[in-house]
């Protein structure tokens, strides 16, 4: 780190950072990398191109039009979003049993699908959902839903049959459909659900069953799904719970006590700094931040189930996004004034400003020293991972709110890497470590504390034993922290930046729509390089005088105390 008034400079030992970025990007490449093309059951990357959304919306508009001659769905008004079973999912992961699932079963009952949401024209609420394999575009089940609510005429003996009579036309065999029960939807008792179990079909504990509903006599849905053990479901409801605590008050309550703390060290610090400091980087944050929400709008539809959205509460609650994101961003730039206080206050420049001498040079070797301990943290966080699921069981599942296939555009999803790069570093490293650092006098702890708060942000991932995100992010924001302390701001920026470059792009590449997403999704990863690169370049044109850095970088000296 700088002390203030010198000249930048940026000091590292070449040989031992590129020996251990070599390591880690190894072993990110051999262990996450690899497995994701050749092992896809291995990783969350389908085995193939899922099919174009509009090749999704033709099938089911077929599927409507042959089972409902006289529907007139509503093509302009279509939804369409990505699904997916993840408490299966989870199941099979958690149990080692995704292989044997893959085999025998993942053609006909995928885990994961397109929901084609198509509104009957001039009839309010009235509307046609038709869940379509993602791969082979085969219909996986469907519901026509109405409002409609006329008590049916059958007794439930003759629903059944008539449920079973229908299974036994697509395949099934009638002689091992066992009835589960019967029930009825919540707010239209005459909504009649058969659910029937085939006894042919079972993986671990999970078995298959067939839910049947009918409406004015007539089947108005079938869905064959596998209903994972009660013990797995009470699991993940509990651990659910769990993390929604660790978020509520270890990150939302502390994270909004630091913003208040910032605003309060700006004011009292702003002799040491000035408060035109981090507006642009402020402005880029709340933008990108309010994009990535309206980029996520069908995952918000997605999560209705088969029932229209309410279309007051989607906006609703976009309104009520927005506002909290530019409190987040007026959090933000409290940071960057107030860390930027704190620290040169106490003689040190974390976070040059662009007329310092020597500034050009800087920002391109930080982003150098950025993708090499990136690189790093890549690969502690596949070996940390690697003993989780080897001590305590560590697993994952698939979550629809987070997919790219549920993204309006996701070829600017990893624009999102900026959103936390920018963001994170400077509320819980820039100015959360100071601060702290300042009531409990030890920088170890004021790491490790402000380390915690950013890693119980990441708890509600679908990720279990709950307690594992944090326990990979403490390993993590650390490494965070010892680049901060030890290259600056700007490096830990780049760093941040360039790890969730590489995941983000990584996950438009695995959607295998071709050539143009391989290639954006690998520029994504080289963006931090050119940003760097044309800072440098633009410093120089402002200060053609300024003499360049030798090539060779200076070897650390001792270390800051």
């Amino acid at each position: 780190m700088n002390h203030l008034g010198n000249r930048l400079r940026l000091q590292f030992n070449r040989k031992i950072l590129l020996t251990a970025g070599s390591i880690g990007l190894i072993i990110f490449l051999l262990l996450q990398v690899l497995p994701a093309f050749f092992s896809p059951q291995a990783s969350d990357a389908p085995e193939q191109a899922a099919i174009s959304k509009e090749a999704a919306t033709d099938k089911a508009l077929a599927f409507v039009k042959k089972n409902w001659p006289q529907a007139t769905p509503d093509v302009t008004n279509r939804n369409v979003s990505y699904a997916t079973n993840s408490n299966l999912y989870g199941y099979l992961v958690a149990n080692k049993l995704l292989d044997k699932y893959h085999k025998s079963f993942i053609q006909k009952y995928p885990y994961e699908y397109y929901r084609v949401e198509l509104p009957e024209r001039g009839v309010p609420s009235k509307a046609y959902y038709v869940y379509v394999n993602m791969q082979s575009g085969d219909i996986v089940s469907w519901k026509m839903f109405t409002p409609e609510d006329t008590p049916s005429l059958r007794t439930t003996d003759e629903l059944i049959d008539a449920a079973k009579q229908h299974l036994a036309q697509t395949g099934y065999d009638i002689n091992m459909l066992t009835v589960n029960k019967t029930t009825s939807e919540q707010n239209y008792p005459n909504h009649k659900n058969i659910i029937l179990e085939d006894t042919t079909r079972k993986i671990g504990d999970a078995r298959l069953l067939i839910t049947v509903q009918f409406i004015q006599d007539e089947i108005s849905s079938v869905t064959p799904a596998f209903s994972v053990p009660e013990s797995h479901m009470l699991y993940v409801q509990q651990q659910q719970r769990n993390a929604n605590w660790m978020t509520g008050l270890g990150y939302y309550l502390l994270t909004f006590v630091l913003a208040v703390l910032a605003v309060i060290y700006s004011i009292l610090k702003r002799r040491h700094t000035s408060f035109k400091r981090g507006i642009f980087l402020t402005m880029l944050y709340t933008g990108l931040s309010i994009f990535s929400f309206f980029n996520i709008m069908p995952a918000m539809r997605a999560m209705s189930g088969d029932m229209p959205i309410d279309e007051t509460l989607l906006i609703a609650s976009a309104i009520f996004q927005c506002i909290v994101t530019v409190l987040m961003g007026i959090a933000t730039y409290f940071s960057f004034v107030g860390g930027d206080g704190l620290w040169r206050e106490r003689g040190l420049n974390p976070w040059p400003r662009f007329r310092e001498p020597g500034y050009g040079d800087y920002v391109f070797r930080s982003m150098g020293v950025g993708y090499i301990t990136a690189f790093i943290l890549l690969g502690l966080q596949v070996i940390i991972y690697i003993v989780l699921s080897l001590t305590i069981g560590t697993w994952s599942t698939t979550d629809a709110t987070q997919s790219t296939y549920n993204m309006i555009y996701p070829l600017l999803f990893p624009l999102m890497a900026w959103v936390a790069g920018i963001g994170e570093e400077a509320t819980y490293r820039l100015f959360g470590i100071v601060m702290l650092k300042k009531i409990v006098r030890n920088t170890f702890i004021a790491c490790l504390i402000s380390t915690l708060i950013w890693a119980f942000g990441h708890t509600l991932y679908p990720i279990y034993p709950t307690y594992s995100r944090p326990i990979e992010l403490i390993f993590l924001g650390l490494g965070f922290s010892w680049i901060f302390f030890r290259y600056g701001f700007i490096t830990a920026v780049f760093a941040h930046v360039i790890f969730d470059s590489i995941g983000m792009g990584m996950s438009v590449i695995l959607m295998k729509n071709g050539a143009a997403y391989t290639l954006i999704g690998l520029g994504y990863m080289i963006l931090p390089a050119i940003v760097a690169w044309v800072i440098r370049w633009f410093y120089r044109m402002r200060y053609p005088h300024d003499p360049q850095e030798p090539e060779e970088p200076i070897q650390p000296q001792e270390k800051e105390s």
